[in-house]
This record gives structure tokens, C-alpha cells and sequence, in this order.
């Protein structure tokens, strides 16, 4: 099994994610070569996941420190009210 690293790029990931979609849609694979690649996609998704919350959530609070930031019910959802004006 391949282990994925917690520290990888963004950029990386993704490439990565692309490379095993790509070789799980050609089909050449065993069942246990898929199933491992599917592994690492799941972790390699959600490491990109958690990059692109913490991005957004700095994007969020640079905007509310330039008084830039527009709350709606999206970001209230998404940051607890993070954004939300004092």
C-alpha cells in the first residue's frame, strides 16, 4: 500500500488524484492494485479537502480584517459564524 504524505502539496495531491482516476478508468488493473489506488485517492481527497477548508478559512478571516467580508448563510454554515460582524 502506498502511504501518502500529510505534508504534500495541494498541487501535488491533485496531480496525483489525477493520475488514479486516470488508471482506475483505463482498467488495467487488479482488483487489489484498484483497490489500493482507491485508498489512496480517498486519503489524498481528503487531505485536499482539509487544505482547501484552511485556505478559505484565512481567505475568510483576511476579508474580516480588511472589512471586506459579506456574511450569508453559506459561510456562517461553513465557518460557525466565523465571519460574522461584531
Amino acid at each position: 500500500m502506498c502511504e501518502v504524505q500529510k505534508d504534500i502539496k495541494f498541487e501535488d495531491a491533485m496531480k496525483r488524484l489525477e493520475e488514479i482516476v486516470k488508471s482506475l478508468e483505463d482498467g488495467n488493473l487488479s482488483l487489489e492494485e484498484a483497490i489500493e489506488l482507491y485508498e489512496e485517492g480517498i486519503r489524498l481527497t481528503k487531505i485536499c479537502n482539509d487544505i482547501l477548508r484552511s485556505v478559505e478559512k484565512r481567505v475568510v478571516l483576511i476579508e474580516k480584517l480588511n472589512g471586506e467580508y459579506i456574511q450569508d448563510d453559506i459561510t456562517n454554515d461553513i465557518y460557525g459564524g466565523l465571519g460574522q460582524k461584531e
